[in-house]
């Protein structure tokens, strides 16, 4: 009888063990934590290890929903459930995170990291890498979880569907390789209408100057105040909740006012001929974003790029009231706005309180699966952390930003490839004096403005190349500016070389590397655009 009683206590400790550790991937399989380093394991790790930007240190919560802000405003929602041992069981309690954001080209430099995939160059919003251990044990995403991410939008005259996101793998010699693995996401999310500064321009009395047959704004009487779109027509209730309340349009506003404003001074000018007169603000692209709020947003800015290309050869969209905004041509910046293809906003349920500890499983009580659910809870989380940035006067919170999906842990970037039609053939090569005597050297040629790096390669010659032997990496825009950058490491003493050039069909250059320090190296890079 006592045999029995133990053969039953152990099978029941048995069971419960098992049930102490789920395996969330369903099988008994060993799961292959996919390779993550910060920098690889060659003969610069140590200077690039002083150089690279500094890592960042989250601890979170795994049985619960996450999200992590860096310091210069990367979002990562981490949802509930999301990780996996090695053995393929759930991971719960305590993870540390550790994220490190690459986002100047100093940054790229500094961490010896290029912009090529498969031998294709890109160009870079910016990079970030992230990793999860439990204990010190890595740890990785289960295969139906993923990370949402929001990276600032750096480059806002890059077209959502152009980028891509890429995540990263060393080759054998320390070089990194972009391998695509994902697109950005097109939603939006809403925030509260009080938190956009949706100001419009007033109209005012104008008089002609006969000597050249222009307009000035007239001082010698009041300007009239009265407005043709009152200040307070963004603001109304009905528009919450659509896209007229989200960091997109904010973005788009200011030119959508000032297109208006420098038709609406043609328009006024030519349609009478008495000396003084008003000047009207055109409010017809105002009036396409409020009549199709059902509509997604890039509809809207077709619309408005279809009505600006009508004034294309009667107004100078570049004249001097135009300078409030920095355009150099508004129509190809409407042109790309609806090229983003942003469609309309996330809707959240109406019956259920997100901000309930049991939201989760309401949500799922309505037939939505996880994945959907994660997608929800993140989004809300997203915008919650927004709204309490901008409430604090948290300057980055008004950058519009790029938001995707990540299914790895690692080296991720958001990049566009780079397509130059213009660009020819060219074959850049560069050597470095006493080359030998370094414990190692790495070269990189910048592209300047286009946010490219490419690492060098070292010939049989003692020369180093930067472009590949197959199409598009030989091409390069000839005639613009680019620097070649040389980093290395002597007798426990940091060495740089700098080399400003204009890219040309055949260029060879000679590479001085001069004593220096890591804060000399960082601050002498930060100049590089």
């Amino acid at each position: 009888m006592k045999l029995k009683k133990i053969y039953g206590l152990t099978i029941i400790l048995a069971i419960l063990s098992s049930c102490s550790n789920p395996k969330k991937n369903g099988t008994n399989d060993k799961v292959v934590i996919e390779e993550r380093i910060t920098i690889p394991h060659t003969k610069s790790e140590k200077l690039f290890n002083q150089l690279r930007p500094e890592s960042q240190k989250f601890q979170i919560n795994a049985s619960s929903d996450n999200i992590i802000i860096s310091k210069n405003g990367t979002k990562v929602f981490v949802p509930k459930n999301s990780f996996i041992n090695a053995d393929g069981e759930l991971v719960t309690g305590k993870v540390d995170i550790e994220l490190i954001e690459v986002l100047s080209v100093a940054d790229f430099i500094r961490t010896n990291l290029q912009t090529v995939s498969n031998g294709q160059p890109l160009q870079s919003e910016g990079m970030f890498y992230i990793d999860a251990k439990s204990g010190e044990q890595q740890i990785t995403l289960s295969t139906d979880k993923k990370l949402q991410i929001e990276l600032p939008k750096l480059i806002k005259t890059w077209s959502a569907s152009e980028i891509r996101i890429f995540s990263g793998k060393y080759d054998t010699v320390g070089n990194i390789n972009w391998i695509e693995s994902g697109k950005i996401e097109n939603s939006l999310i809403t925030l509260p209408l009080d938190l956009f500064d949706y100001q419009t321009w007033i109209s005012h009395n104008f008089e002609r100057i006969p000597r050249n047959e222009g307009y000035t704004i007239s001082n010698s009487f009041d300007l009239e105040t009265d407005q043709v779109i009152d200040s307070t027509t963004f603001k109304q209730n009905y528009l919450k909740n659509t896209f007229i309340a989200t960091r997109e349009f904010e973005e788009r506003f200011p030119y959508i006012i000032n297109t208006e404003w420098v038709i609406g001074c043609y328009t006024s000018y030519y349609s009478t001929k008495v000396k003084r007169g008003r000047m009207i603000k055109d409010s017809t692209i105002s009036k396409i974003y409020l009549a199709n709020l059902d509509k997604d947003l890039w509809y809207c800015d077709s619309l408005a790029y279809s009505y600006i290309k009508t004034w294309e050869k009667k107004v100078d969209f570049n004249n001097t009231f135009y300078t409030k905004v920095d355009a150099n041509n508004v129509i190809q910046l409407f042109k790309r706005f609806y090229e983003q293809r942003l469609t309309n906003v996330i809707r959240f349920p109406t019956d259920i309180d997100l901000s309930k500890i049991n939201a989760r499983e309401e949500l799922i009580k309505k037939g939505l699966k996880e994945a959907e659910v994660d997608e929800i809870m993140g989004a809300y989380t997203r915008q919650k952390e927004i709204i309490t940035a901008r409430r604090n006067k948290e300057t980055s919170q008004r950058i519009s930003a790029n938001c995707f999906a990540v299914a790895k842990l690692g080296w991720i970037n958001c990049d566009q490839f780079y397509n130059e039609p213009t660009a020819k053939e060219a074959n850049i090569l560069a050597s470095v004096k006493n080359l030998v005597n370094y414990e190692f050297v790495t070269l990189t040629l910048v592209i300047n403005g286009r946010r490219i790096a490419l690492n060098g390669t070292l010939g049989d010659n003692f020369k180093y190349t930067f472009t590949g032997k197959s199409q598009p990496y030989t091409r390069l825009p000839i005639g613009e500016k680019a620097t070649i950058i040389g980093i290395s490491y002597k007798d426990n003493q940091p060495y740089l070389g700098i080399k400003e050039i204009i890219i040309t069909e055949k260029g060879n250059y000679d590479i001085n590397l001069q004593a220096s320090s890591t804060q000399e190296i960082k601050t002498k890079l930060n100049a590089i655009e």
